[in-house]
């Protein structure tokens, strides 16, 4: 939307908000029983009713000392009470520091133990911060972003690009003891006029609790993820961070999940829509890419062990334009079959599912922990429709149609072994196999965020990118048999001020491709290794934290040609917080990355082929100002690692990701070792202030 002043009144709401007069309870016990306080200075007149005394709301007048604190005394028994304070003889109103809701009205509850002192589930937070209502919390943040830039495409100077200015109002409601929710609003500068603002809601959610049941729909935030093993729904890594920087599930998603327990089982269900999927894709659009989740867990224990079954589906749909040099043999054959069809554009629906059993079960009590899982696994790919198959009207309209593009069976098995033999040490391990099935002849992968660099050989490999489509899918051609074996440890060890983390991965890979492929593979085998955390965290006197994350990956006998060379590729990533003084810091963050053997073609032939090595060193550095917890301003150097765009008030560690995504969107003629020079040769100094409430 468009809107010449609503940024001046989002200003006037937020400092309306920040400048209201908090409506503050408590309640303690003095001399004469339990006393009840409410902090609202503007307030006539207060009075307390409960069941201890009827609900009557003129039998507990409080009074009002200098400060503006209105104070009663009751005396009250060990027992359970219900409350509320009456304002100016017709308001009712929770007490907001009591996080405790009881009854179907809203009031709040307390218990009076047997030593005559309050419990009201102080360890809980506030439900309200704001005299606007006591069952609401008001927070959010201001954010602001400017970069300089030199040698632009267009443009060497350095030049000062377009400010981004956020703020975000989180309203958090608890309506009742079994409804309460939240809602964000953010408001950002746009694209165009330097006056344009655009309004949205951020993200949200709803849950609703009534006997065995919860039931929450929510809306861009991170919410879901199962405990089962092989983590078919749970967290996201992020592309080009330390491994250990990742997402729950939930973010770019809208959904509902409900959870009940019934004799013994507890089950877990969800459904939800992503959005926003992290593909290669343009930075502002998301509108032709939808991923469907569908996802079932029960479990129940059974003496010292866990049993749980895992159902899990995964269904991508991506509307793929196939005019110009966009060609697929299914979609000629449909054509052909179906003359009356008059679609161009068609729906590419890819299924993977998984159906999993699992264990988990005390091996050594209270020092080793073992689980299991085994899960058979299948994939579908399919054109299910067409945008011009039937006519309604004078028009044609979506239409489905059954235009198979390739499937495969297999399964998976993980274990995983946790123990803590010294009471500061975490060790984990995990093993987990893979074994699928190859595709029959004929049939075709189809996918995203492949390495374009390990994708060139003709008639392997096909880009889709229509005209005017801002999707780009990668046809792979007939999928191999694949066995995959990856191994996962973490060491965790924290003391004093000490917090020591460590992770190693380790990846194997196996592809055999069938002889049909006449030639263009034969079988090759793939590792990847990374130490992908390697954390220390100190007091004032040492860095505040350093981390270091290493990753390796090669290709071996990837082409079965002689004289193509394995192509490999090796990555690091250093970051330190490192403290100077008081309120000041610096910030580190060194990106290295090296590739090679990168097979390249001058003109795509194989007469043309020639290899290339390749280092890049993308450094971040930044000065951090930071008086108080919810005020910091940074200034640095180099491109963000922290990306500031759809993100929460601290940032995602996929900055370089998105600058590279964006990067090659808006270069469809460069690749991936092209983007990797763009980023070391970067010229950006940045300031970001951030301001929460």
């Amino acid at each position: 939307m468009k809107h010449r002043g609503i940024a001046r009144v989002a200003l006037l709401v937020a400092v309306a908000l920040l400048a209201a007069a908090p409506a503050r309870a408590g309640v303690s016990r003095v001399d004469g029983g339990i006393e009840f306080t409410f902090d609202h200075p503007s307030a006539g007149s207060v009075s307390l009713a409960g069941d201890f005394n009827g609900w009557d709301m003129n039998a507990e007048p409080l009074t009002q000392d200098e400060d503006g604190v209105w104070r009663v005394v009751v005396d009250l028994g060990p027992g359970e009470y219900a409350y509320k304070f009456v304002v100016n003889g017709s308001e009712w109103i929770a007490d907001p520091e009591n996080p405790r809701v009881v009854g179907d009205f809203g009031n709040s509850g307390i218990t009076i133990n047997d030593d005559g002192d309050p419990v009201s589930g102080e360890d809980a937070d506030p439900i309200s911060n704001t005299s606007v209502n006591s069952r609401v919390q008001l927070n959010g943040w201001y954010r602001a972003t400017f970069d300089w830039q030199a040698d632009m495409p267009s443009d060497s100077r350095w030049r000062l690009t377009r400010p981004a200015h956020e703020f975000y109002i989180a309203v958090n409601p608890t309506v009742t003891s079994v409804a309460s929710g939240n809602a964000t609003v953010r408001l950002s500068t746009g694209a165009g006029d330097i006056k344009e603002i655009s309004a949205d809601i951020y993200s949200g959610h709803l849950t609703l609790e009534g006997g065995p049941f919860s039931v929450t729909g929510f809306y861009n935030e991170e919410r879901l993820q199962y405990d089962n093993p092989l983590e078919t729904v749970g967290h996201i890594d992020l592309d080009n961070t330390i491994p250990e920087e990742h997402i729950p599930f939930g973010r770019g998603a809208q959904g509902i999940m409900v959870d009940t327990e019934f004799w013994d089982f507890t089950l877990n269900a969800a459904y939800a829509n992503i959005y926003d999927y992290y593909i290669m894709n343009d930075p502002s659009v998301y509108d032709n890419t939808e991923t469907d989740l569908l996802a079932a867990r029960l479990k129940r224990p059974v003496g010292p062990v866990t049993l749980g079954a895992t159902y899990t589906s995964w269904r991508d749909s991506w509307w793929i334009g196939f005019e110009g040099t966009n060609t697929s043999p299914h979609i000629d054959q449909y054509l052909a079959d179906n003359p009356e069809s008059q679609s161009s554009w068609f729906e590419l629906s890819n299924t993977e599912t998984w159906i999993g059993f699992d264990a988990d079960m005390p091996v050594v009590s209270d020092l080793l922990y073992a689980k299991a899982e085994y899960s058979l696994y299948s994939y579908d790919s399919l054109f299910d429709v067409g945008n011009k198959e039937r006519i309604e009207g004078e028009d044609y309209s979506n239409g489905a149609i059954n235009v198979p593009v390739g499937s495969m069976d297999g399964w998976v098995a993980t274990g995983v072994l946790e123990s803590s033999p010294l009471p500061y040490l975490d060790l984990r391990f995990q093993v987990t196999k893979t074994a699928i099935d190859s595709m029959s002849s004929g049939e075709q992968y189809v996918a995203y965020g492949f390495p374009s660099w390990l994708a060139i050989w003709e008639g392997v490999f096909t880009e889709v990118k229509g005209t005017g489509s801002p999707l780009s899918v990668n046809v792979f051609g007939q999928a191999p048999e694949r066995d995959e074996l990856e191994l996962k440890f973490d060491a965790d060890f924290g003391f004093g001020i000490f917090d020591v983390g460590f992770e190693y991965d380790r990846a194997d890979f196996e592809w055999r491709y069938h002889e049909e492929i006449e030639g263009h593979f034969g079988s090759f085998d793939t590792w990847k290794e990374r130490i992908s955390r390697l954390s220390v965290t100190g007091g004032a006197d040492v860095a505040e934290r350093i981390r270091v994350g290493f990753a390796t990956e090669r290709i071996s006998g990837y082409y079965d040609v002689d004289y193509l060379e394995d192509p490999s590729r090796f990555e690091a990533i250093v970051t330190a917080d490192v403290g100077l003084w008081q309120d000041w810091s610096v910030l580190l963050d060194v990106r290295s990355a090296s590739y090679k053997n990168i097979p390249r073609f001058a003109q795509s032939t194989p007469d043309s082929l020639h290899y290339e090595d390749e280092a890049f060193l993308a450094p971040y550095v930044a000065l951090v100002y930071s008086p108080r917890e919810n005020i910091e301003v940074r200034v640095g150097y180099g491109v963000s690692p922290t990306n500031y765009v759809d993100t929460p008030v601290e940032g995602r560690g996929d900055g370089r990701g998105r600058w590279v995504s964006e990067y090659l969107w808006n270069r469809s003629d460069h690749d991936g070792l092209d983007a990797e020079k763009a980023l070391a040769d970067a010229k950006t100094i940045g300031v970001m202030a951030v301001i929460t409430f």
